[in-house]
């Protein structure tokens, strides 16, 4: 290893309105990167894999040296990181709890474009939790991915001064709480003083919504559901059939999904979710109805490339067939920009529209509530 941990971590000087815990665990980081070839290559190895398919890098030679750099001007903005090689620049920015600012990896991108002509740009966002990723970005990672790639590292090193610093940074992510997640996690922690009032300010938000035209076709009537089975929303029933759920519509947010059976999808971050509902009689039947599949084909091809994500809770091992379809975005997407609760509503009204209108897409809905009103029972 070069220069002492210490001695280098001396030079460290916190930069004004940034977090100085980002900046510290960024100077260990390089520090380790630098020091390190096997740590450089297991790290890099991990971003490779991280990389969306068919837009990867190729790793270094061996012959080929790694300048990792930190804090290193780039044009008018300084990265936390940079890694460079001939022909391949890779631009990293590190968050721990503070957000990615609206342009910043574009910024970057545009920067490094300019500043290394003849290389391949790559950037790359670290931080403490997914729902703080960047769409931007060519690849993101979490904290928590480092921490596994270095721990499963460690257990091929022998040398008692290296495993020392690794075992050491892994200590300091821990102590952050950037360790995978702990049983009660940090973050939750952190925020829980304005978090635990979320459903009263969803119900805030989603209340004004039963008077609004919302552009759905039918005999649907909406109602506002304060914190039912772990959601709170507008619930859509119709008034034209014997049952309200045949079937029934929900916009909202599942913010304990015990009850929905999908608290594995979102324990990251909190969706803005259209869910399909289905009275317990239908769910004999509705499996196997042609416009069940039909709208279950149309929804999985309309999503694609769009901000909504399509789920069919059907096809798991469990499923709770009371709640089958969803289509769902992080809430935070949806809120971007926003200061004002009045902005806040537009943005879910304006999302809410815009599902519906891909739900009813092709009339297999309508095709769908005709064949449910045919079941006698």
């Amino acid at each position: 290893m070069d220069s002492s941990l210490l001695v280098s971590l001396r030079q460290y000087r916190p930069r004004e309105g940034r977090d100085s815990l980002e900046n510290f665990i960024t100077e260990v980081f390089a520090w380790l990167l630098r020091n390190g070839n096997g740590i450089s290559e297991a790290v890099l190895t991990q971003l490779q894999r991280a990389m969306p398919e068919r837009e990867g890098f190729d790793l270094p030679r061996d012959s080929e040296e790694i300048e990792w750099n930190t804090q290193a001007q780039l044009g008018s903005r300084r990265p936390d990181m940079q890694a460079m090689w001939p022909g391949m620049a890779i631009i990293f920015e590190h968050k721990v709890w503070s957000g990615l600012g609206d342009t910043q990896i574009k910024d970057y991108r545009t920067l490094a474009q300019q500043a290394f002509p003849d290389a391949s740009v790559c950037v790359v966002a670290i931080t403490a939790s997914r729902h703080q990723h960047s769409r931007e970005a060519d690849a993101n990672l979490c904290w928590s991915d480092i921490y596994k790639t270095l721990e499963h590292y460690l257990g091929r090193v022998s040398e008692a001064t290296e495993r020392f610093h690794i075992e050491s940074f892994l200590a300091l992510l821990a102590h952050e709480g950037l360790q995978p997640s702990a049983p009660v996690a940090h973050e939750a922690i952190r925020h829980f003083p304005t978090a635990g009032k979320l459903p009263q300010q969803l119900e805030q938000a989603f209340t004004p919504f039963v008077a609004y035209g919302w552009p759905i076709d039918g005999a649907y009537q909406p109602e506002m559901k304060r914190m039912r089975w772990g959601r709170v929303g507008i619930e859509f029933h119709r008034t034209d059939a014997k049952r309200a759920w045949s079937p029934g519509i929900f916009i909202g947010c599942v913010l304990d999904g015990s009850d929905h059976l999908i608290n594995h999808r979102i324990e990251d971050s909190i969706k803005l979710q259209l869910i399909l509902d289905l009275s317990n009689g239908l769910s004999r039947y509705y499996p196997s109805m042609h416009s069940y599949r039909q709208l279950k084909s149309m929804l999985c091809e309309m999503t694609q490339g769009s901000r909504w994500t399509f789920y069919d809770h059907g096809a798991e091992p469990q499923p709770n067939t009371y709640h089958p379809l969803y289509l769902e975005t992080p809430l935070l997407e949806v809120l971007r920009g926003s200061k004002t609760m009045e902005e806040q509503r537009e943005l879910i009204f304006s999302a809410g529209c815009e599902v519906l209108e891909l739900l009813q897409n092709g009339g297999h809905l309508d095709q769908l509530k005709a064949e449910c009103d045919e079941v006698s029972e």
